[in-house]
This record gives structure tokens, C-alpha cells and sequence, in this order.
């Protein structure tokens, strides 16, 4: 696995945002950005978009137009929250190997 901390590469502060975009049609959009020199960072196009502590609202905003039974939702937005919290209690215990903050 490889584990990595995003930092600006314009001027190396880890304080970064995130800005979600969502429009009818299109997958979310995330642009981060560096809060230090406010410049872009990076930007990622997602397929599903899972929000911890939101519960499925945020999940069904991910995935609409595609809903095909509720049950078959839920199932998947339980494994997603799942998936979410055990992908990054890993992670966080990667970097901590690596001898680096989460």
C-alpha cells in the first residue's frame, strides 16, 4: 500500500480544503486547495462519495439516478461506511509506520 500526505506543492503546508462539487448528471468533484497560499492543489473526480457522520443522506447524493432497490442501497452504504472507517484506521496505521503524522 502506498500511503501519502498531501501537501501543496507550491509552498509545502499541509493546511489544505477540500470544495465539493456536485451538479445533476456528473460525478462529485473535489478540489483541494492550500489554505496557507491559496492555490490548487489537486482535483479528484469520484464515483461515490461516502461522508462519515452524514449517514445515507450524503451517500444517496453520491449515487443518484442509479438507484435501482433500497435494500440493495442500504446494503451498499453499509459496506461503504465499513469499507470507509477500516481504509482509514489502515491508513492512519501506515503513516504511523512510516514514521509520519496522519
Amino acid at each position: 500500500m502506498d500511503v501519502h500526505r498531501q501537501t501543496c506543492q507550491n509552498c509545502g503546508s499541509r493546511a489544505l480544503h477540500n470544495i465539493l462539487v456536485r451538479e445533476p448528471g456528473h460525478r462529485t468533484v473535489v478540489f483541494v486547495g492550500c489554505t496557507a497560499c491559496e492555490k490548487l492543489v489537486a482535483r479528484y473526480g469520484l464515483e461515490t462519495y461516502y461522508h462519515h457522520g452524514k449517514g445515507l443522506e450524503s451517500y444517496l447524493r453520491s449515487i443518484q439516478g442509479s438507484v435501482e432497490s433500497g435494500r440493495r442501497v442500504l446494503s451498499e452504504f453499509e459496506a461503504t461506511q465499513q469499507e470507509a472507517v477500516d481504509g482509514y484506521d489502515r491508513v492512519v496505521k501506515a503513516l504511523r509506520a512510516q514514521g509520519k503524522e496522519p
